[in-house]
Formats: structure tokens, C-alpha cells, sequence
């Protein structure tokens, strides 16, 4: 049921006269004033809600589109259309352009010519009636086209302004996580404006082109560029404009409605989309909870592994000069037991050689000859398992350590696959995180839409232009508020600069000069026995208080423009400290006698020096912004 606002009751907010409970019904009021709503209510007062809103729209363009009707009725007639317009006159046209030798009539030059020409009998010798008919309709086109459509045309773009300030997304393509459905109509809104504008805009350009220079039929839209062509009218487009503009009218009427439309669906697909992103967190949760897991577990195995590496390592390369012994006391061996072997065959030889020429030789030479011979081989049999075991005990010794070597290329082998793994591993982890994070924004993303398109105030505060999002609290004692680190650096640096500052900052709602130099001169009186710390903490204290859109952002363009550059660099460096860098750390001085297994270490100490001294400078500003608010308070 539509209603109005009770006339004793306008003098109150605009919140309250929005309220269900101050409205009458639109019945009881005069038809006289049934006009006054529409724009001119909502330009008055916010809407209860959007779709209220979205209601008022629909009937304003459903009384455009009456309008363009009523307009097709005084041009083309009661009944009748473009297709009885074309019937009557495009025949007579083309007989005069015959008669005149005129191609075609592109422009309203040219149709001016052709009808002083049709009035002198040397120069046309047709019928009259032909140039009665061309100078009717040029006379009716330069009446309607685009006089009759101006209003129509500004009143579309006061809607389409309104649409523009209620119909949102609330999505911001550079700043927000990617949402597909909210970037996809942020996207159709962008493309729907300037649809809409070029449209609108387009009406009054053909005509423009038609006076001042030319227009053809393929400047129209695309269902009269198809009627120009099927009636063979190519060569008279002038006569299209009205239809041309007309069409265009509704184009972005329709646009309108589609927009409109969308705008009421847009918060049940994000609803759905938020259904959607509920029901993948715990499958992406689980993801991530297993490439955790995995990434740990591999990890823990590679540092195992390079433990185990470092070991047999530290152990190879102790060995290294036994093992050269080792392999030299082999060849020894080796070469010992060889000459050992031949010299038992060698006597063994001579030994067999003796019994069998036993004959030659003495009894005495025999005996003592073999019994020295028996003796020696014996004596070298005697030392073979001896140089046996020797040779075999170092030949083992080798094998182990060729083992131990064997098993540190196995293990060096299983670091570099578990390197390789945990790079995998890394990578899928910081995916699966990227991909919740994504997820987790996206989704906050979502509900933030969704609560503002659904929120009963929301027409109210776009109306205000007040911020969607709940109000955030500002207190001056939290270290991690960037708004408070700020207002330290400003009230340590500014000294007497503050009044100028105070003078400069931005105030909503507005505050004029006359309470601003107020509030400065109660500042000054407050605190005149203080320090100059707790003036300016005062001063920003009550902009906070006073500004109930107070930014970081509207503290920094302040102080740039009472040119305190140095101020403003100052507040970057307490936000963004500068962090040492890798080779900042390799500059740091090492005193010769320092020794080289300690360096590592004496540039760790210098590095925990440096931070500690950071620590402290940090702990003593902040120290400083305390001691001023208790002088303050």
C-alpha cells in the first residue's frame, strides 16, 4: 500500500519519519499531490528500505514508458506506426530525390536545399504535393527530435542516478578478495551505465550530426538499421530519428529494469555462494591440514636425514688418513704374501730338485742343504697366515669404510629427494593456504554484501552517506592502532604547530571557525601548566571525538599541507620500520681477532645488539605517549 508522511511530523528526523509508525495511506491523499512522490520523495527523504526503493524506480520508468507512448501517439498518430510513416512518405521522397538528382538525404542541409529547389517550377518540375509531404515531415522531425525528448531523457538520467546510489554492489575490485558474483555485476554495472548514458546521449547526437553535419542509417540501433533495410530506405535515414530515438529510450529503460532486477537477485546468489563457501571450508580445512602435516613429516625427515649425513661425513673425513694407510698397508700385504708364496714354491722347488739329484752331493752337503731348505720353507709357511690375517683384517677394514661411503651417497641421495619433496610439499602447503585464505576472505567478503543489501538502514545511511560497516571503536591506549602510534609521533614533533594543525584537520559534521578557535583557546587553558605533548594529544583527542569519520588518511593530507614533510616521514618510519637486510648483516665489522669458527656467531650477538637497542627505542617512545596521556588526563 503506498503511503506518505503526515505533514505535522515533517519537521522531525528523517529517520523517524521513514518509520512504518508515520505513515498514512496514499488513498487519503489529494490526487494533486499524488504527483510529489516518486524522485522528489526519495530526493526529500530515504526509502524504508531497498526494495522499497526498487518499487519506486519500477513505477517511475512505468510512467516514462506511458510518457514515450503518449509522445509515439501525438508523432505517428492514434493507431498507427513507423511502418504507416515509411508507407506515406518515403515514395514521394525518393521522386523528388529523382527530380533533383540527390542521393540521399543524410542531413538537414541538404533537405533544406532540396525544398527551396522544389519551390522554383525551372529546377523541379514534379509534384508539388511531393515537396509539401518533405517539408512536413523535416517541419515535424525538427519539432519532436530531440525538443520533445529532453525532459523524457534528463528525467532517465535522474534515475539512473538514483539507481547508481542504491543500486550497488558494495564490492571493490582492487581492495576486496575476488567473488565471482560480486565482481560479475560490478562488471554489468559499469557496462549498464555506460550503456545507458550512451543511449540517452545518443538522441540528441544524431540529431546534432543531422543539422551540423551527417548521419547514416548504420548510426541507428540495431532493430531500426534492420526496418531501414527491409523497407529500402537507406537513402532517407532522417526520417528513422524519431523511431531511432524512441528506441534508444527504451533500450535504457530496460537496461534500467534489468538492473533493478538484478539488484533484488544479487543477494540470493550471494546467499547461495555463502552456502557454497560454507560447505568447501571444511573440505579446504582438511586440505590444508593434511599438506601441513605432510610438510612437517617431511621436513622432520630431512633434517634427520642431514644429521645422519653430517655424521657419516665428520666420520669419512677422520678417516681419510687411515684409509690411505690402510690401502698402502694392503698393497703391502698383498705384495709380501705374493713373494712369501713364491719363495715356499721356489725352495719347495729346490728342495724336490735336491732329493732327486741326492746323488751328486755328499752325504753331509744333502742333509744340511735339505734340513736348511725344510727349515726356511717351514719358517715361511709360518709367516703366511700371519700376513693372511693381516691383509684380510685390512682388506675388511676398506670394505666397511667403502660401505660407510656407499651409505652416505644413499643417504646424500635420500637429502636431495627429500629436499625435493619438501620443496613440493611447501608449495602445496602455501597453495592449500593461499586457497583457504582466499576462501576464508572471499567468503567474508560474501556475508559483508550480503548483510549490507539485506540491512534494514541501509537505504538510509546511503541517503546520509554514512559508512555501512558497524562503528569502530577508537581508543587512544591500544599500541597496535596506527591512528595512536600516529598521534605519538605527531604530539612528540608538532610543538606549536598543532593550533595550525587543529585549524587544518576535517570535521563531520562540519564545525566552523568560530568553535574551532574555541576549542583551541579551551585546550590552551586546560592544559597551560602541562607539557607541550599533552596540548597537541588534547587537540587530536577532541578531532577524534568531534570527526566521527576520522582517518589515518585525513591526519596525513594535514600535515602535508602545513608542509611537516618531516613529521609524516617520521610516522612511516614508526609504521614501517626499516628492516637489516642480508647483506646489511654481512657489512657488520669483525675484529681480527675474532677466530674464523666464530664469526657466525660474533655476527649473531652483533645482530641481537641491534635489536635490543631497537627494542628499547621502541619501549621509550611508547613510554613518552603514556607519560603524556596521564599529563592529560
Amino acid at each position: 500500500m503506498d503511503l506518505k508522511t503526515r505533514p505535522v511530523l515533517e519537521c522531525r528526523m528523517p529517520t523517524l519519519v521513514t518509520k512504518p509508525a508515520f505513515l498514512l495511506p496514499f488513498d487519503d491523499m489529494p490526487k494533486h499531490k499524488r504527483q510529489a512522490l516518486g524522485l522528489q520523495m526519495l530526493e526529500a527523504s530515504p526509502p524504508r528500505s531497498l526494495k522499497d526503493l526498487r518499487n519506486i524506480i519500477a513505477a517511475e520508468l512505468k510512467q516514462v514508458a506511458k510518457k514515450l507512448s503518449r509522445l509515439e501517439r501525438a508523432y505517428y498518430g492514434v493507431g498507427k506506426s513507423i511502418q504507416d510513416e515509411v508507407n506515406r512518405y518515403v515514395s514521394p521522397i525518393k521522386v523528388v530525390m529523382r527530380m533533383l538528382t540527390i542521393f540521399d538525404f543524410s542531413s538537414g542541409r541538404v533537405i533544406e536545399d532540396a525544398i527551396k529547389a522544389g519551390q522554383d517550377p525551372k529546377r523541379y518540375k514534379g509534384d508539388p504535393n511531393n515537396i509539401a509531404l518533405l517539408k512536413e515531415v523535416h517541419a515535424k522531425i525538427k519539432q519532436y527530435v530531440p525538443e520533445k525528448f529532453t525532459e523524457i531523457s534528463d528525467y532517465c538520467l535522474k534515475i539512473l542516478s538514483t539507481i547508481e546510489k542504491y543500486c550497488v554492489s558494495f564490492y571493490d575490485p582492487e581492495k576486496d578478495e575476488y567473488l565471482e558474483t560480486a565482481a560479475h555485476y560490478q562488471q554489468q554495472i559499469n557496462m549498464w551505465k555506460s550503456t545507458i548514458r550512451n543511449n540517452l546521449e545518443k538522441v540528441k547526437k544524431l540529431q546534432k550530426d543531422f543539422h551540423e553535419r551527417i548521419i547514416h542509417y548504420t548510426m541507428f540501433t540495431s532493430p531500426v538499421v534492420t526496418f531501414c533495410k527491409k523497407n529500402e530506405c537507406e537513402q532517407v535515414p532522417f526520417l528513422f530519428l524519431f523511431a531511432d530515438a524512441c528506441t534508444n529510450i527504451r533500450a535504457a529503460m530496460a537496461i534500467m529494469t534489468t538492473w533493478l532486477q538484478a539488484d533484488e537477485n544479487y543477494p540470493i546468489f550471494l546467499r547461495n555462494d555463502i552456502d557454497d563457501m560454507e560447505r568447501n571450508k571444511e573440505e579446504k580445512v582438511r586440505c590444508m591440514r593434511d599438506s601441513k602435516t605432510r610438510f612437517h613429516s617431511v621436513t622432520y625427515k630431512l633434517n634427520h636425514a642431514e644429521i645422519e649425513l653430517d655424521t657419516a661425513r665428520s666420520e669419512i673425513e677422520g678417516w681419510k688418513e687411515k684409509e690411505e694407510a690402510l690401502r698402502i698397508e694392503k698393497d703391502y700385504l698383498f705384495n709380501l704374501q705374493s713373494e712369501l708364496q713364491q719363495e715356499c714354491d721356489f725352495k719347495e722347488f729346490r728342495r724336490d730338485e735336491l732329493a732327486k739329484n741326492k746323488a751328486d752331493f755328499s752325504p753331509d752337503d744333502y742333509n744340511e742343504t735339505y734340513d736348511m731348505l725344510t727349515e726356511e720353507i717351514r719358517y715361511v709357511r709360518d709367516r703366511m697366515p700371519l700376513v693372511k690375517r693381516q691383509l684380510a683384517a685390512a682388506e675388511h677394514k676398506l670394505e666397511w669404510m667403502s660401505e660407510k661411503k656407499h651409505a652416505s651417497r644413499k643417504i646424500e641421495k635420500e637429502v636431495k629427494r627429500l629436499k625435493q619433496e619438501l620443496k613440493q610439499a611447501k608449495v602445496e602447503r602455501q597453495q592449500r593456504e593461499s586457497e583457504f585464505t582466499e576462501l576464508e576472505n572471499a567468503l567474508e567478503v560474501a556475508r559483508r554484501i550480503h548483510r549490507y543489501k539485506t540491512s534494514t538502514d541501509a537505504a538510509e545511511k546511503i541517503y546520509f552517506c554514512l559508512p555501512m560497516g558497524p562503528k569502530q571503536s577508537q581508543v587512544l591506549g591500544s599500541l597496535d592502532d596506527k591512528m595512536t602510534k600516529s598521534i605519538g609521533v605527531v604530539c612528540r614533533e608538532i610543538d606549536q604547530d598543532w593550533m595550525l594543525l587543529y585549524r587544518t584537520l576535517p570535521f563531520y559534521p562540519q564545525r566552523g571557525s568560530e568553535t574551532i578557535e574555541k576549542d583551541i583557546a579551551s585546550v590552551n587553558m586546560e592544559s597551560a601548566r602541562g607539557p607541550k605533548e599533552g596540548r597537541a594529544l588534547e587537540a587530536l583527542t577532541r578531532w577524534r571525538r568531534h570527526h566521527t569519520r576520522a582517518k589515518f588518511d585525513d591526519l596525513i593530507e594535514a600535515l602535508k599541507k602545513i608542509k611537516r614533510h618531516d613529521i609524516v616521514a617520521e610516522i612511516n618510519k614508526v609504521l614501517n620500520p626499516p628492516r637489516l637486510m642480508e647483506d646489511e648483516e654481512q657489512e657488520i665489522y669483525v675484529p681480527p681477532s675474532v677466530a674464523p669458527e666464530l664469526v657466525p656467531f660474533y655476527k649473531e650477538l652483533e645482530r641481537y645488539d641491534q635489536l635490543r637497542k631497537a627494542h628499547k627505542n621502541r619501549r621509550k617512545s611508547v613510554t613518552q605517549h603514556k607519560t603524556a596521556q596521564k599529563q592529560k588526563s
